[in-house]
């Protein structure tokens, strides 16, 4: 499995794996970083964030900027195979090599929010402390900063 930044060429591909499994995905976002997932040369995962993010909620641990994740993706035929575990750790990764400490998501609260939760504490997101959600935010460090 080979995680890498997208291509140009790689487009097609990221919206055909959005409109087959988050076909209410919104627009995309400026200052983006994206990165993909390939094997075998077909594109299985996609990961989209920012790393100049800033969660401003109660229980942000690190000041500013953080990096936010945006957007996960993969294949219906490739989840839990460590497809998006891998594109998490990559998206940390250049958080890291950035000089970030802090690393935050929101889960998409549709069904089965609470699958999703259960995926992201098992890659090591931790909830934010935030009493006045219901589903607060989850955050990473990126740096030993604890």
């Amino acid at each position: 499995m080979l995680f890498r930044r997208a291509l140009p060429e790689d487009g097609p591909h990221i919206a055909a794996l959005v409109a087959a499994a988050a076909p209410s995905f919104g627009a995309k976002h400026s200052g983006a970083v994206a990165l993909v997932a390939v094997d075998a040369g077909a594109l299985v995962g996609w990961i989209e964030g920012v790393l100049d993010g800033a969660y401003t909620g109660p229980g942000a641990p690190a000041p500013p900027p953080h990096g936010y994740v945006l957007s996960l993706v993969v294949d219906a035929a490739w989840r839990r195979q460590g497809v998006g575990t891998g594109l998490l750790d990559a998206f940390v990764d250049e958080a890291r090599e950035v000089g970030l400490a802090w690393v935050f998501l929101f889960p998409d609260e549709g069904e089965d929010v609470e699958g999703r939760v259960r995926f992201f504490e098992q890659a090591g997101f931790e909830a934010v402390d935030d009493p006045a959600e219901q589903w607060p935010a989850m955050g990473m460090w990126a740096q030993d900063a604890r």
